[in-house]
């Protein structure tokens, strides 16, 4: 390899270095800039909560659910989970800190 090509690849590697957490700052919500570090622990706060048909709300425990999924706050499964074991929900929404994230529809 030639010093050429390899200070290219040099260069190369840490324009991806820079570029791919620049957009994933540029583009993620204030709690979340930093998605790839989602196995350390965090001072976030989620939580849960059901909707039944009639409009009631009712506060959620994600521990209902067991391990992994009552500490894993991402994608769907925790909230389709929690629809699971509560067939009169009409809806799950996972708020992070004071705002809400997601609202996963059941049945």
């Amino acid at each position: 390899m030639n010093r050429v090509l390899a200070s290219r690849l040099l260069l190369g590697l840490l324009a991806v270095q820079v570029v791919v957490p620049a957009v994933s700052l540029a583009t993620t919500s204030t709690p979340r800039h930093y998605a790839w570090s989602m196995f350390v622990e965090s001072s976030t706060d989620y939580r849960y909560v059901g909707e039944t048909a009639d409009g009631t709300h009712v506060e959620l425990d994600p521990a209902e659910v067991g391990r992994p999924w009552s500490s894993v706050h991402y994608g769907p499964q925790t909230p389709q989970r929690l629809c699971a074991r509560h067939p009169e929900l009409s809806s799950v929404t996972r708020f992070y800190d004071a705002e809400q994230e997601s609202v996963q529809p059941c049945g």
